[in-house]
């Protein structure tokens, strides 16, 4: 290689080590050929992260082994996941062992382990992990069934645990947490089957405690956190999900204690304005605020937060019945410049008598939103009234340009295909749209097609003599997108959520005039769309597909005549 300047530098470890930290693994795995010192230096970030996907319990994962018995030794973190399905298989508790072994064997200098288990599998396989796994420091696991022995052994093996992660937590799992781990200071626990008491002697005794997250508790309450703020006041990361017998009282205490607090995650619960208003004065280093399904809280609430969070990151205010699009109103501009997460699902106009006009508070809305320039994932989905997001707001959302996942889904009134093409290319980096096919209306004369195509299969022998004319078609084009059912999906990325059957079957299309006759010069919409066709073949669904390639790379399709998702909106912070 040729001795240049810039050769020079990235022979200085530190800085070619930066650079490689930046890359995508696509462009890591061909800087990885480049030679031995970059093979060195990307194979550190290519393998320090491992996920088994499929189903590692059953599955034949011989094919692994030579890989990991050349790079295992620099795999810090291994995750192993199992479908819903694969969950409820039959354990066989000597393959999961033996799995476990051959896996954990060969990765010595192993940090973190998320694993998932079959349902019936029972807290003795931690013994496994306990043999082989002695560097760990985080764990995460969904065994429901626990023997505090188990975990005992557990901790003893791994003197360097930190972080523990689990259901079904006992009193007994928490005594032989804080008999064997003194310095862990980070716990999760879901569906946890202690009490206030049980709790609290428990944190009595890790006064160093950073993060304590408890979800679907029915039966924790204000007594609990009270106590909790008095003898943990370092924690930074505070989440109750779920935990809803918590009142006011708790959530003050817990405000005015931690100064430190980062990471806030209150949703659903009965939280109040005041309450917001007190952790907004005394926390002032927010960074992750969620807020979801949290009924008692309005704008007024939510504005204390915007104003006074200059570091807040995250925000989450979905389906705050409550809180209504005032929020935007205000002429100081929000405080958190660097808010790159925000859901404003579901909330609301105003309703008093001297609000302003809807399009007044859109233009309000949309102003606020351009000047967040660091935002990379908005939802702005399920609202009862038209967001005109093309009209009111392009020139505003087009500030966005760090913007890379959209949603949209579920308008009030469907809108054309068009403009939702429009929309995803005003932003550069988009990787993600997602939109469901009820908030499209299609071209025109694609919904002629499908009709015609429908109308011919189940009247073959009649002729269409009372089609309406193409100028009253073109007025019914919103009403029949809107009832049409059919699925937009994302296709940018393997890993995009499967999309979940409706039970109910589609509503059949209705008859439409005959597709005109297309002009000299071309559509510039059909140009750039496929169309989907059953090639006469009875046993495919009539459909109509159409696709473009945004601006950004990012393909988006959906189907005329497709089915909708099952999961209403909330879905994915419910069963996350």
């Amino acid at each position: 290689m040729e001795s240049t300047p810039a050769n020079q530098v990235l022979a200085i470890p530190e800085i070619l080590s930066m650079i490689v930290h930046r890359l995508d693994s696509g462009s890591l795995k061909a800087a990885s050929l480049v030679c031995k010192d970059w093979y060195h230096h990307t194979r550190l970030i290519l393998w320090r992260q491992l996920i088994v996907r499929k189903d590692w319990c059953g599955s034949d994962l011989t094919q692994l082994w030579p890989a990991l018995d050349r790079q295992g030794s620099v795999t810090k973190s291994l995750s192993l996941e199992l479908s819903g399905a694969e969950r409820l298989n039959r354990v066989d508790m000597s393959l999961i062992k033996v799995q476990l072994t051959s896996l954990l064997s060969r990765l010595p200098n192993l940090e973190s382990l998320h694993i998932q288990f079959p349902h019936e599998t029972k807290s003795n396989v931690i013994l496994t992990i306990a043999e082989h796994a002695t560097k760990l420091k985080q764990f995460d696991t969904d065994i429901s069934s626990w023997d505090s022995n188990d975990m005992t052994a557990l901790l003893r093996s791994c003197p360097d645990l930190c972080y523990v992660s689990g259901r079904n937590f006992t009193s007994k799992v928490l005594e032989a947490i804080a008999a064997t781990q003194p310095t862990l200071n980070r716990i999760d626990c879901y569906h946890p089957q202690f009490d206030d008491d049980e709790l609290i002697s428990f944190a009595q005794q890790f006064p160093d405690l950073l993060q304590l997250s408890i979800s679907f508790h029915s039966f924790l309450t204000s007594r609990a956190l009270t106590s909790i703020a008095a003898c943990c006041p370092k924690i930074e990361q505070l989440e109750f999900h779920f935990c809803l017998c918590l009142q006011s009282a708790g959530f003050q205490a817990v405000f005015r204690a931690f100064n430190n607090l980062r990471v806030l995650n209150l949703g659903p619960s009965e939280v109040y304005d005041a309450d917001i208003a007190l952790l907004a004065v005394h926390c002032p280093n927010l960074e992750l605020l969620k807020l979801p399904f949290c009924t008692n809280i309005t704008q007024v609430g939510i504005g204390e937060i915007v104003h006074s969070c200059q570091n807040l990151q995250h925000l989450d205010i979905s389906w705050c019945d409550k809180i209504q699009l005032s929020v935007f109103e205000t002429e100081t501009p929000w405080v958190c410049k660097r808010l790159r997460y925000l859901d404003i699902s579901g909330i609301g106009l105003p309703d008093s008598a001297d609000a302003p006009t809807p399009e007044d508070i859109l233009h309000c809305m949309y102003r606020q939103l351009s000047l967040l320039t660091q935002l990379q994932h908005l939802v702005i989905s399920g609202h009862d009234f038209s967001l005109r997001l093309l009209e009111v707001g392009g020139p505003y959302l087009a500030q966005l340009k760090r913007l890379e996942t959209l949603n949209i889904s579920k308008l009030k009134n469907p809108i054309p295909w068009s403009d939702v093409i429009a929309i995803g290319n005003l932003f550069p980096r988009l990787t993600q749209f997602r939109f469901q096919c009820s908030d499209v209306a299609p071209p025109l004369s694609v919904i002629e097609r499908a009709a015609v195509k429908k109308s011919s299969k189940v009247h073959p022998q009649e002729p269409s003599e009372s089609l309406q004319s193409t100028a009253e078609a073109s007025t019914s084009v919103t009403s029949l997108g809107a009832t049409a059912s059919g699925t937009s999906r994302i296709t940018s990325r393997p890993s995009s959520p499967k999309r979940k059957r409706s039970r109910s079957p589609s509503p059949p299309l209705l008859p439409a005039p005959p597709i005109p006759t297309r002009s000299a010069s071309p559509d510039p919409i059909l140009d750039q769309i496929y169309i989907g066709d059953n090639n006469g073949e009875e046993n495919r669904p009539t459909s109509e597909a159409m696709r473009v390639t945004l601006n950004s790379g990012l393909e988006i399709s959906f189907q005329v005549g497709g089915e909708e998702d099952e999961a209403p909106a909330g879905w994915e912070f419910f069963w996350r």
